[in-house]
Parts: structure tokens; C-alpha cells; sequence
């Protein structure tokens, strides 16, 4: 057998055939050669296994991991992915997502220079699909090119929501430690990102890095935009998938005895969820009392 690779990339796909011929040469082109790239069939019915097992023919640093007959979702798979890597860090990139050139290497050298971080994460572009809609790159909310201890990033970033929240692309983390804490939560379709980063950040300092090395790209197919149609998340309202996730690390911290900074974290964060969902609710009586009563206004 070859020697490990230094670095695993997993990539769970679900019928991305329009997009993952690009996030996998993406990750080919990068300056960074030491890695290993795991593509995960979580049960595709189009030609992404056909382009994924293409790709993994002409490039042994890529394998690809049939489907799990159960189909369980992207956390699952992604847990998977981190059961078959042999590097000793790990990154992740979704099918229709893409690194820039220097991802892997900007990552290495940020862990390198930093024993003690077990994580990494920069900024992450957000891209419309067929270049429509305005690009965005993220705001992080804190000084980058340094280390934060726990919990800080958990309340300021993940709770409070003073800052952007990580982008599964943008992040690279140290296997043992990933390991440690148990990889993702597969009970979410939605916030499973959130919910490793919630744990990583309650046992381990991460750094915050400088520079804007992978893209996250918005489309109708995406889970995110289901969820949205279905009613389950709404990126600026109160939403069903956040009540659960905050519920979660409630539980969550309890059982680690998170200090006391975190519990008030989270009763401002649940507060505030209530306090935006009660707002929105009186806006749409109003409206609807204009409606139906309009010489009343």
C-alpha cells in the first residue's frame, strides 16, 4: 500500500451530475499534491457515479465508496468518508461546491504554524449558478489569523451570530480530534455542519484564518433551497430546523458541562428566535387585518 496521504478531502454526492466533474477537478488543480480525495455515492439514480468513477480511473489519489444501500443522508455519508481516510487532516467539499488553487495548501501551512489549533476555517465566496444573483463573501466577525480557546467562536459565531458561520468547504480539521468528538450528527438533514463545528469548539481552540479559498455555490437543487420551499429554514427568519439544532446543543451542553457563558449564549439565541418569530407573526396579522378591515387603517 502507498503511503498516506497528508490530507482527505470527502465529498458526498446525491445526483450531482451538473456539478461534480467541477468540484472534483478543483480539487486536481490544487498547488497542495499530498491528498487524497473520497467521493461518497449516497445513492445517486443519474450519471454521478459514472463521472465519479471516470474521474477515480485516471487519478489514484481518488477513490470512490459505493452507495450505502440505506441512503442516509449527507452527514452520514460524509462519517463515511472520515471512516475511509488515511490522512491525517480532513476537509470536506460537496459536490457542487469548488476550492480555489491554494485551499489545501493555505490550510496545511495555518494548522502547521499552529500545533495546538485542532481546526481551521476561512471565508467562503457564496456564488449563484449560472452567474445570476450577486456574489458574497463572507464575514467572519472576528480577527483573523489567530487562535480562539473554547468556547469563544461558539458563542460569538455559532449562538450570538456576530459573524458568518463556516462553511463545511471551508474548513480543514485534524482527524484525531474529529475522531475524538464523534464526527457529524447524523439525526440533522439540516445544521449537521453546525453541529460538529458546536462540538469541536467546545473541546479544541480553532484559528481563524485570512484569505477566501473555496466557494459555496446557491442553485434550485440544493438542500438548503428545498428546505426553504418546504418551510424548515429560512436563512434571515425563525425557522423549525434552528429551534431543533438549538434544543441539540442545549442537551449537548449539559452533558459536557459547557460553562456558564454558553448556557446564556444559548437562552439569548432561543430568545431571540422566539422574539423574531413572534415579530413576524404580528406583521403578517397586520397585514392580514388590512386586508380583510382596510377603513380600520
Amino acid at each position: 500500500m502507498t503511503a498516506a496521504p497528508r490530507v482527505s478531502v470527502i465529498t458526498p454526492f446525491l445526483n450531482a451530475s451538473a456539478h461534480i466533474s467541477e468540484a472534483i477537478e478543483s480539487v486536481e488543480a490544487q498547488h497542495f499534491s499530498d491528498w487524497e480525495l473520497i467521493l461518497v455515492d449516497d445513492g445517486s439514480t443519474d450519471d454521478s457515479a459514472a463521472i465519479a468513477a471516470a474521474h477515480a480511473a485516471h487519478d489514484a489519489r481518488i477513490r470512490l465508496l459505493p452507495p450505502d444501500p440505506a441512503k442516509r443522508g449527507a452527514a452520514a455519508a460524509r462519517n463515511r468518508g472520515i471512516a475511509a481516510a488515511r490522512g491525517e487532516l480532513i476537509a470536506f467539499l460537496d459536490a457542487d461546491d469548488i476550492y480555489g488553487p491554494e485551499k489545501i495548501a493555505d490550510d496545511v501551512a495555518a494548522l502547521d504554524a499552529d500545533p495546538e489549533a485542532a481546526w481551521v476555517y476561512g471565508a467562503t465566496r457564496w456564488f449563484h449558478d449560472g452567474g445570476a444573483g450577486k456574489a458574497y463573501r463572507e464575514r467572519l466577525g472576528v480577527r483573523l489569523d489567530r487562535r480562539y480557546e473554547p468556547p469563544e467562536i461558539l458563542t460569538r459565531i455559532i449562538l450570538e451570530e456576530r459573524g458568518d458561520i463556516p462553511c463545511t468547504c471551508g474548513v480543514m480539521i485534524r482527524r484525531e480530534q474529529l475522531l475524538a468528538v464523534g464526527g457529524f450528527e447524523e439525526r440533522f438533514a439540516l445544521y449537521e455542519d453546525q453541529s460538529l463545528w458546536v462540538k469541536l469548539l467546545l473541546a479544541y481552540p480553532v484559528r481563524v484564518i485570512s484569505g477566501c479559498n473555496a466557494a459555496y455555490r446557491q442553485h434550485g437543487g440544493s438542500t438548503s433551497t428545498a428546505a426553504a420551499s418546504s418551510g424548515d429554514y429560512d436563512q434571515k427568519s425563525p425557522h423549525p430546523a434552528r429551534d431543533a439544532f438549538l434544543g441539540w446543543v442545549g442537551d449537548y451542553a449539559d452533558a459536557r458541562y459547557a460553562p456558564p457563558s454558553v448556557r446564556r449564549a444559548l437562552a439569548m439565541a432561543i430568545n431571540a428566535n422566539d422574539g423574531r418569530f413572534f415579530s413576524r407573526l404580528a406583521r403578517r396579522l397586520r397585514r392580514m387585518n388590512r386586508f380583510i378591515y382596510p377603513a380600520a387603517f
